[in-house]
């Protein structure tokens, strides 16, 4: 067979890289949105617009002698959300420049007395189409109130959520970013003042500088108005906790006697970080595979239960449930982040742990441990619904870990507990009320849902559908949540049968139900792409690769549109099949850079010979694009600024309709799949919106009529928000792509004929990998 001398072994077949910087280069040609006002602009709307400025300053004229300049709120027209519509001409540095967003069509604003009058004059004045576009866009202009800051809720109800530390209550304060630092240092400075006047003590510790959030220890009702009433602050809320859920073990049983060591194994194995509640060192046999522990919990504190199951399962998912086989076979040690306290006061005296003590401790443990354990498993969470409209700060700082470290977090995607729980296909106010909880709505996290593995009869969920407890998307923005899916146990819709997953407690094994148990088994494969792929590959490429090769639980095929806000991209892969070829498939990796203004094209790409018959090009083809996106937190539900776009099609023969010859356009083949045109916005703009989601997965089937085309084109571009790339501050964006390109009839030789004819078009070489796991026999072991 072609490329044979390549292959690390007699059976598998590697994964060609294409190395950087061999795709062409090419400037992106310019363009602009339509003129076409949204609604008309006469007298009459000018007035009433005007008469919101005039109110607005007289609001924000006391304020400005404080702090110069005061944030205030735009709200858009509901066609006017995307970015070629921002009002950028309006709101610009010489009046009111945009500072940030929230809610979709949400702006916010900074104000000065002098800006507001330069609106109010171009509002007045303005008559070019520009302006009146513009113009069109806006619904209101309005101050930022306590009420807003508080999102609806009253200041007792705030306190009266807050958790308790030391002399008062701690809630969570978030200010308004401004670009310039001189008014970001007057806004600090009047917030600080705030805080002295009424003895809030506060803290930025566990939160990054960026984000210019803070722990507020309030010690009354009106310590949190005086914040409510702070002319820098954006949110005020009550600071949020973490938990798990709490065991409910069933069909306890004595541990196997015949459970591997990592002594047992042939080769080195990875780590996984269970960030939890700690794992008890009492099954001697488990506490093999600990190869270290960190604890912030004080001894009177520790319930070890929750997360003792969840390492069994990183350790021996497949042992303790070996009638389900589709849990992979490989295993991994355990590092034991012990942050969780005991929550059950039947166990003992009980504690809470905040998010941004959770954070503190969290970057600790990252900042020792990050460089040799990659990926950190969090089946915890808070009781918050992540919003359409807003990425939660928890989901934001866990982003910004990821990146700076370099890890990645698989974090489960939330459990519904209560009766009746949530049926499948899911409909009416299931679709709101069971949506994911933070931190789930991470975009560089993994976030992985329930799917059964038991068959109830009458309505409840069957095998391979999404558990009744599993929470479902999608996240914010649209971004597909849950990522994956995997086995954590089987629930009926009244929650009185169950058949949950084994694994391990303090004196023995049970079962338990809960995405908590799902998300192990997914970071267990994902622990093993990063170490059996060598060099360690990039966090994107990682998930790419976990991605690629997902497939829905009932079919083995594509999750249908629609259903990715319960399956996500599917169950992950065997091993094998993420990291390998078959004689009838080949697999590409692309790892490059895109700059600003630029787009990447690989003109006449080799396509595999056998798949061409009769002028027809046939062959199932699906990618994967990952990318880490430039992000902004003060832009809300427009966090993510970046996107990556591919295509891959070729060219076909078309006639102009002007003068009758034929010329050749380019055709993509292979489309975006999960267009979900959602519950709240028109089509147009769902798409839009999840078009800036860190992961896009593409599929063309071919077979069987086939596809007249010429040359094949493979190009890849980026798109950004906010005006960016205009600016000169968005910087070159990274990304992987993964392409197959198979026989769906499982004949052709694909594998060798793609491998001959990418070896003569491009550089590339083969994608290294360390043998795969392989347990001792356990007479060898003896002898």
């Amino acid at each position: 067979m072609a490329d044979g001398n390549s292959r690390s072994g007699p059976s598998r077949l590697p994964i060609k890289v294409i190395l950087p910087r061999q795709g062409r280069e090419r400037s992106v040609p310019g363009g602009g949105s339509r003129d076409e006002p949204f609604r008309p602009v006469d007298s009459e709307f000018r007035r009433s617009l005007g008469r919101q400025i005039s109110a607005l300053r007289n609001a924000i004229a006391p304020l400005a002698d404080r702090t110069g300049s005061v944030p205030a709120r735009v709200n858009l027209h509901a066609r006017a959300v995307a970015k070629s519509h921002r009002p950028r001409t309006l709101f610009s540095a010489k009046t009111c420049p945009i500072i940030g967003a929230g809610e979709l069509g949400e702006l916010f604003i900074k104000t000065t007395p002098k800006g507001l009058d330069l609106i109010a004059d171009r509002i007045e004045t303005g008559h070019s189409r520009q302006i009146v576009k513009e113009l069109s866009t806006i619904l209101t202009v309005e101050p930022i109130t306590p009420g807003f800051r508080c999102s609806g809720r009253t200041a007792r109800d705030i306190l009266r959520d807050c958790p308790r530390r030391d002399r008062g209550f701690l809630a969570r304060v978030r200010l308004f970013e401004f670009p310039e630092q001189y008014d970001s240092d007057k806004i600090y400075a009047d917030f600080r003042e705030t805080c002295r006047k009424n003895e809030i003590e506060f803290s930025s510790n566990g939160y990054s500088d960026s984000s210019l959030t803070y722990g507020v220890n309030c010690r009354s009702v009106d310590a949190i108005e005086a914040l409510a009433n702070t002319i820098g602050v954006r949110s005020i809320a009550a600071m949020p906790f973490l938990r798990s859920i709490h065991p409910r073990y069933a069909h306890p049983a004595s541990l196997p006697s015949n459970l591997p060591s990592p002594n047992d194994f042939e080769t080195s194995l990875p780590t996984v970080a269970v960030v939890d509640s700690g794992v008890s060192d009492r099954p001697a046999d488990l506490n093999t595979w600990v190869v270290g522990r960190d604890s912030s919990v004080a001894p009177a504190y520790r319930n070890e239960d929750h997360g003792t199951f969840v390492a069994g399962l990183v350790a021996w998912g497949d042992r303790l449930n070996p009638t389900i086989s589709a849990i992979d076979s490989s295993p991994c040690k355990v590092f034991d982040l012990q942050v969780l306290p005991n929550a059950d006061p039947s166990r003992g005296p009980t504690d809470t742990l905040t998010e941004s003590e959770f954070l503190q401790t969290l970057e600790t443990a990252l900042r020792a441990h990050a460089d040799h354990v990659k990926v950190w498993n969090l089946s915890l969470g808070l009781d918050d619904i992540c919003s359409l409209d807003n990425f939660s700060e928890l989901a934001v700082e866990l982003d910004d870990l990821q990146e700076r470290y370099q890890v990645t977090f698989v974090i489960s995607a939330g459990n519904y507990t209560r009766p009746p729980l949530l049926s499948f296909p899911r409909r009416g106010a299931e679709l709101d009320r069971g949506r994911i909880t933070s931190p789930a709505d991470s975009v560089l996290g993994i976030s992985v849902g329930s799917i059964s593995h038991a068959t109830y009869g009458g309505g409840d969920p069957k095998a391979n559908e999404p558990s009744a407890f599993s929470r479902h998307g999608p996240g914010p923005n649209y971004t597909i949540k849950p990522d994956v899916v995997h086995y954590g146990g089987s629930s009926s819709l009244d929650a009185k049968q169950r058949t949950g997953i084994r694994s391990v407690t303090s004196s023995g094994t049970a079962e338990d139900c809960g995405t908590s148990f799902s998300a192990p088994l997914v970071a267990r494969n994902l622990a093993h792409i990063y170490h059996r792929v060598i060099p360690t590959p990039a966090p994107v490429l990682a998930r790419a690769l976990l991605v690629h090769h997902a497939r829905d639980p009932r079919t083995g095929g594509r999750v249908p549109q629609g259903n990715e806000r319960n399956f996500g991209f599917g169950q992950p892969a065997a091993l094998a099949s993420c990291l390998e070829c078959t004689p009838f498939s080949s697999t590409l990796v692309f790892e490059d850079t895109l700059r600003p203004g630029y787009f990447l094209e690989w003109l006449d790409f080799p396509y595999p010979a056998s798949l061409f018959r009769d002028g027809r090009y046939f062959g199932e083809i699906w990618m994967t694009v990952a990318y880490a996106p430039t992000r902004g937190a003060r832009w809300g539900a427009e966090y993510c600024q970046t996107r990556v776009q591919a295509h891959f099609g070729v060219y076909v023969d078309q006639m102009a309709s002007n003068t009758g010859q034929i010329q050749q356009k380019f055709k993509g083949l292979v489309a975006p799949e999960h267009k979900n045109h959602g519950q709240h916005y028109d089509s147009q703009s769902i798409e839009s919106l999840r078009q800036w989601t860190p992961v896009r997965t593409y599929y063309g089937n071919l077979s069987p009529k086939g596809q007249r085309g010429h040359q094949w084109r493979l190009m890849v571009r980026s798109f950004t928000r906010h005006g960016i790339a205009a600016q000169g501050i968005s910087p070159p964006q990274p990304f992987s792509l993964i392409l197959t390109i198979a026989d769906p009839e499982g004949k052709a030789p694909v594998y060798d004929e793609l491998a001959r004819a990418i070896r003569n078009r491009f550089a590339t070489h083969n994608l290294t990998v360390r043998p795969s796991v392989h347990e001792r026999s356990r007479l060898a072991a003896v002898l």
